[in-house]
């Protein structure tokens, strides 16, 4: 048995977070691994026990335009990963980052976790900050799984040399 056949993606629609896809694509295109892009939604909770009907109703629309959204970003992703013969798998989630990111590793049988450190709860303050991220420290802490972070600042990320991209309609 092959390692690493089932690569979990985690994105949250930031550049940061998007950091992992060249590194994802080389590897899964050299080990022929299966790629599952996860966006965790945020969904609106209401400030009150039981909001009344048109605050409800509200709510309904934002938790379907937030989860349309992300299902259009993974959908507009998918692409670079065919591109190179890469089978690809999207999930959209809307409990929370760390709890759907273990929840996916269990019923995906994922055997390895690949993300930046630094998604959209990171703030850039130069070499002083040494965290890794709230969301990917849970993560390194509690996953069954191996976790591969990629780090990487502006201009120090990986390229995607050797990476096919789509062919663009036009």
């Amino acid at each position: 048995m092959q390692l690493f056949q089932r690569i979990l993606v985690p994105l949250d629609g930031s550049t940061k977070s998007e950091r992992a896809i060249p590194t994802a694509v080389k590897l899964a295109k050299n080990l022929g691994s299966h790629i599952t892009l996860l966006r965790v939604v945020e969904i609106p909770k209401p400030s009150i026990e039981n909001p009344p009907k048109p605050m409800q109703e509200w709510i309904e629309e934002a938790i379907r335009q937030e989860i349309e959204a992300a299902e259009t970003y993974l959908a507009d992703l998918s692409p670079l990963f065919e591109a190179n013969g890469i089978d690809v798998h999207t999930i959209v989630r809307s409990k929370t980052p760390e709890q759907d990111i273990l929840d996916v590793v269990d019923t995906d049988d994922i055997d390895l976790i690949l993300m930046s450190p630094h998604g959209r709860g990171y703030q850039d303050f130069g070499h002083e900050c040494l965290s890794f991220g709230s969301v990917a420290d849970k993560i390194l802490r509690r996953s069954p799984v191996p976790v591969l972070l990629v780090r990487g600042e502006e201009g120090r990320v990986p390229n995607m040399d050797g990476v096919t991209r789509p062919a663009t309609a036009g």
